[in-house]
Parts: C-alpha cells; structure tokens; sequence
C-alpha cells in the first residue's frame, strides 16, 4: 500500500465507516469515480471513513488524492488482469452460477483479507459496499450495519446492452448475465440494512425486490467547479458535444449514430457544425467512422472534461439504453450548455422537456439539435434553468448530505441480526 505522510489519523471519537470499491475513485474522469469520490468525501464530515480498493501497481497519486479528500485509503496490490486469469474467473463465475460481469470479475482474495484486518484493527460502526460488485466481499461479515450504493439497476443496464449487441451470441450472453446480475441484486437486497439509489424509479426497483429501507441518493454535479472556469460566449462553428467512456456499447452506439446519421442531417442547414467526441479508448471502426466524415473530430480520453462543456454549444445524450442517472448531463447543466437528450439518456433526472432541457427519440433528434441552434437565446435561457436546478437539488453538498443521513440511521436502526451471503472469497487469483 502507498504511504501517505499526510494522512490524518482516524479519530476514536467519531463513528466509524469502512468502504470498500472495485477500483480506487482516482482520477476523476468517470461517472463512478465521480460519485464514489464526491459521496465518502462528504461522509468524512460525519465520520472516519476507511477507504479499501484494489490497485494494479503503486498509485501514490490517487493515494494522495484520497487522503487530502479526508479518507483512510487503503490500496491493496493485485495483479493486472491477464487473458488466463480472467478465462479462471469466467469458468469460476459459470460453475458458481454467478455474473462475471460487474461481478466477480472484482473478486480478489488480498482486498478480501485487508478488509478482514481493518475490521480487526477497528471494528466499523458501518460497512459501506461501494458498486454490486463489492458484494463479492460481504460472505461471514457478521452484524456490521451494512449500506449498499447502487450506481445502477445494473440488470436493466446489461440487459439494454444486450439488444444492442452485435452476434446472437454475445446478445445470449449478455442475456443470461443481467438475469445472474438480476439475482445477486435480490441477494443484495436481503442483505442490507439500506440500499442507495440514484433516482425514483431505481428505488422503486429495489423496494420491489425486497429492500428493507431504500434512500434516493442522486447522482451530482460539482457546481463551483464550473463557476470558477472563465465565463465567455460560445464562439466558432456550432459544436456537438458527446461524452462517454468508449468501451461501453450503448456509448459506442450513440456516438457512431451523431456521427453517421445526425451531423448529416444538421449540415444541411448548418454547414460548418461539427461533432467532438470525449471518451477513452475509441474502437478502430469509430475512429475510420470520425476519418471518412467531415465534420467529425474524436478527442478520446481527456484529463480534463469541463473545458469541452464551456466551449461547446450543445450536449447531445442521444442513448438508447443504460442505467441510473447521466453524470454527463448534470455537468453540463452545472455548466450551463444546452442538452438534448434521448428519454433514456435523462432518466432519473427531475428535469422538464422544454424547461431545462430537451427530450427526443432518435428519429427527431437532429430535428432537435437545429432548432437549439438556431435559437440561442432560447437554448441560453433553457440552460441557465437547468443550471439553477443543479446548484439546487444536485450540488455534491446537498447530495452528499442525503447520503450522510441515510448512513447515520442506518448505523442507529440496523437490525440485529447476522449479516451473511453465500459469496466468500475463496478464488485464488490476485
């Protein structure tokens, strides 16, 4: 584990939470990492937070990082992830009739005794699973109150990807691990004291399958970060804007489909618009896609995301399936860009079609984006609602103060009995 000189020692007086992830939440250039981070960062208010994660390789960076943020971060080395040992870990996953997806692809037998040993060296008041996949580590961790975040309904999400997928049999795949993934969510369920949700209908979800307690812990947006970048009007041709990791298929599919299908369509009343592509690892199909289209530029992975919002003219969320709420349109909200989303693109986020933003199928969606453009001053005053409503309900304060009262009740009402699941984790692979 990296050291850290700086590091504040726990303090016995406050209440104790041990968190546990599939990955350290450092660098801030995921939707996940964006989250897990803003939310322990707020719960160091309220409580010593112990932070274990799993680390390919030293990180003294996102070590650093964490502990500045006020976190115990405990990164336990594991080894890359190779071809033999995931194929382990698929045959593993089949014979256990677990997902391996989301799952337990995460299981490592050293995050598995670090966490033993933090439970030892202080026993937590709260054990917090960041992500289903941390449930990997639940087996034998006896009347700990215990609270699970859910990003995702992440059986819904494997299953929109699964009618998006190319081959009958990556699409069968796909199939029968959102029903594994469907399981473990049940399991999860009875397990924890509180589940966290990031919207309305994901919580319904979870209370339909049994969840004792549910609370609606929104995803957010770090509005003074977007205030303090230098304010300026849009200038240059109009501007497209995606955003989205590229090795996730449904983002693939969105942004081929701006690309191909869309800018098209806009160019003909705009000729000189353009799409600009933000997300890491671009397959080769995309970018021969972005080299034979003119008007297209692929920026792939980028330190640094807010620069793009401010000089963009419109956010285009034209996705067809996923899960939980876009970081992506919160940010530009708090950014104050116009967007325009798909109805799944903007699910979970209580923003209104025509008020805060606009909503359109994929048969209207360019349709949409011309009429943005050509309208400044209506997309300008659409934007700086929304913009309100991120300070006001999706500020990462005012988020992570939900999440601070739900994991304080939880460690007052949690019941009494043993908290167990049939996962241990006995796989031998590091």
């Amino acid at each position: 584990m990296p050291k850290v000189d700086s590091q504040p020692r726990p303090s016995p007086d406050r209440c104790s939470l041990l968190a546990v992830t599939s990955e350290a939440p450092w660098p801030l250039d995921t939707g996940g990492h964006l989250r897990t981070y803003h939310l322990l960062r707020t719960l160091t208010t309220a409580f010593d937070v112990r932070l274990v994660a799993p680390a390919s390789g030293r990180d003294d960076e996102g070590c650093r990082a964490l502990a500045r943020a006020g976190l115990h971060p405990r990164l336990v080395p594991v080894s890359a992830r190779t071809a033999v040992t995931e194929t382990v870990k698929v045959g593993l996953a089949a014979v256990r009739r677990e997902p391996y997806v989301m799952f337990s692809r995460h299981r490592y037998r050293a995050v598995a005794r670090a966490l033993r040993d933090e439970i030892k060296v202080r026993r937590p008041d709260v054990l917090y699973l960041d992500h289903l996949d941390s449930l990997v580590y639940a087996g034998g961790l006896d009347r700990i109150p215990l609270i699970i975040d859910m990003h995702n309904v992440y059986s819904r999400l494997v299953s929109r990807a699964a009618v998006e997928a190319g081959g009958a049999v990556r699409r069968r795949y796909l199939e029968g691990e959102a029903a594994l993934i469907a399981r473990m969510e049940q399991r999860a369920v009875a397990l924890a004291d509180t589940i966290l949700a990031v919207s309305a209908d994901d919580a319904s979800y979870f209370t339909g399958i049994g969840a004792k307690r549910v609370v609606v812990v929104p995803n957010g947006v770090d509005c003074d970060a977007y205030e303090r970048l230098p304010a300026g009007a849009r200038t240059g041709p109009p501007t497209i804007l995606y955003v989205g990791s590229l090795t996730w298929p449904p983002n693939v599919s969105a942004a081929r489909f701006l690309a191909a299908e869309v800018l098209p369509l806009v160019r003909r009343r705009l000729p000189d618009a353009r799409v600009v592509i933000v997300g890491k690892d671009p397959d080769p199909d995309l970018m021969a896609l972005a080299r034979a289209t003119d008007g297209v530029d692929i920026a792939g992975h980028v330190p640094d995301v807010a620069a793009y919002f401010r000089s963009a003219h419109v956010l285009a969320v034209p996705l067809e399936s996923g899960g939980g709420t876009r970081l992506k349109i919160l940010e530009a909200f708090g950014a104050g860009l116009p967007v325009i989303s798909t109805p799944v693109g903007c699910e979970g986020i209580a923003a209104n079609d025509g008020e805060h933003l606009v909503i359109a199928d994929r048969r209207d969606f360019a349709a949409g984006i011309i009429d943005l453009l050509l309208d400044p001053v209506g997309a300008r005053n659409r934007a700086q609602r929304a913009k309100r409503l991120a300070r006001q309900r999706y500020d990462w304060p005012v988020v992570g103060a939900l999440a601070c009262a739900a994991v304080a009740e939880a460690s007052r009402t949690a019941a009494a009995a043993p908290h167990r699941l049939a996962i241990q984790p006995t796989v031998r692979i590091r």
